[in-house]
């Protein structure tokens, strides 16, 4: 199987790597800057894709469609993100871009290639912290409405592309660079659920959104 992940330098995205490499998969790797996937793309010389670009870039997204428009592409993950705790037009227009339209424009670009899998599946790194229901501690304006609107996007890509199976995924509290040390879930543990979500979607339940253990989460 053909799997695209972005944000894979590190912490979930690169753990996903690992994931997704020992279950036999083909990975393209996307990040920013790739050192840190070099041991593994030595260890993995056939499986391993390594894709150095940032995808929030003009034109970036169009290079990577490209690049992959003859790959039967069986899953895409798209974990890279940001988190800011500013409330500025610029905080919020950025966190929008980088949370919600750049890997809703992927989604769209990569449709072609993921078509051409029998079982095609998408999955977005969403948060708990998008539910509306959720908050009762407000806060995290930027990046709280960005994933909500990240989760909307996907709903109606489920809706409009039936034959792709969606689902938004909470990786929950994790302890990496933006969760901080005090997270209470280790990223193995975080990864290894978020895995076997994706492994698991089904078209009867293209647009859910669950948490890494497969929970249903209240939008």
């Amino acid at each position: 199987m053909n799997t695209l992940i972005t944000g894979t330098s590190r912490g979930i995205g690169f753990g996903l790597v690992n994931e997704a490499l020992k279950a036999g998969h083909k990975v393209y790797a996307v990040a920013r800057n790739t050192s840190s996937l070099q041991k593994l793309a030595i260890q993995y010389p056939d499986q391993l894709m390594l894709l150095q670009m940032d995808i929030s870039q003009p034109g970036a997204i169009e290079a990577l469609a490209r690049r992959m428009q003859d790959v039967n592409l069986d899953v895409l993950i798209n974990n890279a993100g940001m988190m800011t705790l500013g409330e500025t037009a610029e905080d919020l227009a950025q966190s929008f871009w980088v949370n919600a339209t750049v890997p809703f424009l992927l989604s769209q670009a990569l449709l072609p290639s993921l078509k051409k899998s029998a079982l095609p599946r998408v999955a977005q790194i969403s948060t708990l912290m998008a539910s509306i229901q959720d908050n009762t501690s407000g806060g995290y304006y930027a990046y709280r409405s960005s994933k909500t609107a990240l989760n909307m996007l996907t709903r109606s890509l489920a809706i409009d592309h039936p034959s792709v199976i969606y689902a938004l995924i909470h990786p929950g509290w994790v302890k990496t660079d933006m969760g901080g040390a005090r997270a209470p879930t280790e990223v193995a543990e975080s990864v290894a659920g978020i895995w076997k979500v994706i492994m698991s979607m089904r078209a009867e339940n293209s647009g859910q959104y669950v948490n890494f253990k497969g929970e249903v989460l209240p939008w």
